[in-house]
């Protein structure tokens, strides 16, 4: 397999940073639930449910919800392969962890990937 190179300026404040492997797919990864469904014409079905699931009530449908997704964003990448989730609700901050076990496949490196899901997540 080709090593693949890219830059990142997320969270940098004067230059970007050159990311490989690893490092790389998990910023694409966290970049695909940054995207809402729908907006990328060419492939409207790519991108995640959960910028649009922020204001809405958070109850056992949204957390399924929110389940289904990182299910399906995670699994759209073939770099990855998901060993396990876990989901902690938080009802009265109204708030949703999500914590993957994930195997970056070409080097069958573990790795976790944190997603918090509240009012700041479009910040991240």
């Amino acid at each position: 397999m080709s090593k693949i190179y890219g830059y990142s300026t997320i969270g940098e404040t004067f230059t970007p940073t050159q990311l490989t492997g690893l490092d790389i797919a998990k910023r694409d990864l966290k970049n695909h639930f940054s995207i809402r469904k729908g907006e990328k014409w060419t492939n409207p079905n790519f991108g995640s449910i959960l910028p649009y699931l922020l204001m809405q009530p958070l109850d056992m449908i949204t957390v399924d919800a929110v389940k289904t997704d990182v299910m399906d964003v995670v699994s759209y990448d073939p770099r990855f392969t998901v060993d396990s989730s876990t989901i902690a609700v938080d009802f009265d901050e109204q708030k949703i962890e999500v914590n993957c076990t994930l195997t970056y496949v070409p080097t069958a490196t573990k790795t976790t990937l944190e997603l918090k899901f509240d009012r700041e997540f479009e910040d991240q």
